[in-house]
């Protein structure tokens, strides 16, 4: 481990307060995600499961709740970058998706965006937002809602 590897990188969270994270917790998404370009550098802040948190470390008001896309089941089954450059990620890696959530005020009006996850490659901490083009998965996939299916459609 080098030196850079072992630093601690203190934070300001508009939300939590002060956090210091280990160097090697950083995800690098580099171009940022969709709205944001400029945001690079995020950490995972672990929260109420299956909630988490992914937290920009430059900007102390960017966060986003997030999921394990596992959550979603085996019909949520997503192309994955391979080659893509920003992500260096072989088919050998070990990855994460993670599925941004838009929290309203009732738990029912609360979604996913299955469209547009979070690929991070576990390997090298590089991060990706793709977009899938595929009319099976929404933006505003409902996370609770009554008589409604937990999982999106096999193909």
């Amino acid at each position: 481990m080098n030196n850079e590897e072992s630093k601690t990188l203190t934070f300001q969270s508009s939300r939590f307060g002060e956090f210091s994270v280990a160097s090697e917790a950083v995800i690098y998404f580099t171009g940022g995600v969709i709205g944001f370009p400029k945001e690079e550098r995020f950490v995972l802040l672990e929260h109420k499961p299956p909630f988490s948190w992914i937290h920009s470390i430059d900007n102390q008001d960017l966060a986003f709740v997030v999921v394990d896309g596992n959550a979603f089941g085996e019909g949520y089954s997503i192309p994955l970058p391979i080659g893509d450059p920003r992500l260096d990620l072989t088919e050998t890696d070990e990855f994460a998706i993670l599925v941004l959530v838009t929290v309203r005020p009732g738990p029912s009006l609360t979604t996913a965006n299955l469209k547009a996850p979070l690929i991070v490659n576990l390997r090298n901490r590089k991060g990706v937002q793709i977009v899938i083009d595929d009319s099976r998965f929404s933006t505003r996939f409902p996370l609770w809602e009554e008589d409604s299916k937990k999982e999106p459609e096999k193909k």
